[in-house]
């Protein structure tokens, strides 16, 4: 190219400053070039390629097998054994229906300070006695499957 700017010099076409000019037009074309194709090469890179599309009913199945897992991490060993007994204790059910658990003295004392509390079990079918954490790691969950747990004041 600079031999063809030489030769329309010599021939008295182009003079210096045009030639110049010309010249200096070309390398800003080029570099702009370069510049752009940089970017899309760099929006494309296998390193940064978009996430693939998640449909909206996968999110939502995702997010219900998470809350799963949590409730079931929750549960795991939550139930306490021995607590039955003599004292009947009475309570509201989710469907609104009264219902009774036997209870020993000691298990209904804690029940009443706000230690224990009646959830209802994993498959929301029987109702279970559970230590406050446990029940507070479920209600952070679902609220609705606390059933009794009174409120400790400070």
């Amino acid at each position: 190219m600079s031999n063809l700017l030489d030769a329309l010099k010599n021939a008295g076409l182009a003079d210096a400053k045009k030639a110049k000019k010309a010249e200096q037009a070309k390398k800003q074309q080029a570099h702009k070039e370069l510049k752009s194709g940089a970017s899309k090469a760099q929006a494309v890179s296998p390193m940064e390629a978009p996430e693939p599309q998640v449909s909206r009913q996968q999110a939502v199945e995702n997010v219900a097998q998470q809350v799963r897992d949590r409730l079931t991490a929750a549960y795991r060993g939550a139930a306490l054994t021995d607590i039955s007994g003599r004292k009947k204790f009475y309570f509201t059910t989710l469907d609104q229906h009264i219902d009774c658990m036997m209870l020993s003295d000691v298990a209904s004392a804690l029940l009443d300070r706000g230690k224990y509390a009646i959830v209802a079990n994993e498959a929301m079918d029987d109702y279970i006695l559970v230590r406050r954490a446990s029940a507070l790691a479920i209600e952070a969950i679902d609220k609705k499957r606390i059933i009794v747990l009174r409120r400790q004041e400070t």
